[in-house]
């Protein structure tokens, strides 16, 4: 059993799995620019606290690169511009609004010489915000399957599972590395 990733992003490329077609269908959509990430945010494509915030701020990436040649702080004008907009697809969404505001202090601090370098500090903080979550969830699911040492029946609920996180999920990374170390007799859901 592999661990879903329902954000992916890949030579610079943002793809999600469309969730509105779950469960029917399992289908992975790629997005191009800044506005189709808000409506796939808006229309819940994307679901969960963490894999919204992290669509963002690929969304946010996406809504500078056209950019490249513009004057520094014209393009850091653009990446305020672009994360205030992309807040509004969601406007509870904490995980949305950290992510942006993690990505533009970033480059306010990093104060880059040029436009190639200020998308590239906001690509890497993209990742980064990415990659971290990805191991939070991991380590999640490590930690608490030390908890356990005889099968268990789990009863969860609630979308803690990868479709919500960078991958593995909170609470579900815990049933995923049990289940990887044969202690799961059954799952409630």
């Amino acid at each position: 059993m592999n661990a879903i990733e329902s954000v992916r992003w890949e030579n610079g490329q943002l793809q999600i799995i469309d969730q509105t077609l779950l469960p029917g269908k399992l289908e992975y959509i790629r997005l191009h620019d800044a506005e189709e990430v808000w409506h796939a945010i808006r229309r819940l494509s994307v679901r969960g606290a963490p894999a919204i915030g992290i669509a963002a701020a690929y969304g946010l990436v996406l809504g500078i690169r056209s950019h490249e040649n513009s004057p520094v702080d014209e393009l850091f004008s653009k990446a305020q511009e672009v994360a205030a907009y992309l807040k509004t697809s969601r406007p509870t969404a904490v995980n949305l609004n950290w992510a942006l505001d993690r990505i533009l202090t970033v480059i306010r601090e990093q104060n880059p010489s040029d436009a190639s370098e200020l998308i590239s500090i906001a690509e890497r903080e993209a990742v980064e915000i990415h990659q971290q979550d990805k191991e939070i969830c991991r380590s999640i699911g490590q930690n608490g399957a030390e908890l356990f040492s005889k099968p268990v029946q789990i009863l969860t609920h609630c979308n803690t599972g990868g479709l919500a996180t960078g991958q593995y999920g909170t609470a579900f990374s815990v049933i995923y590395h049990l289940h990887q170390k044969n202690l799961v007799r059954n799952v409630w859901v």
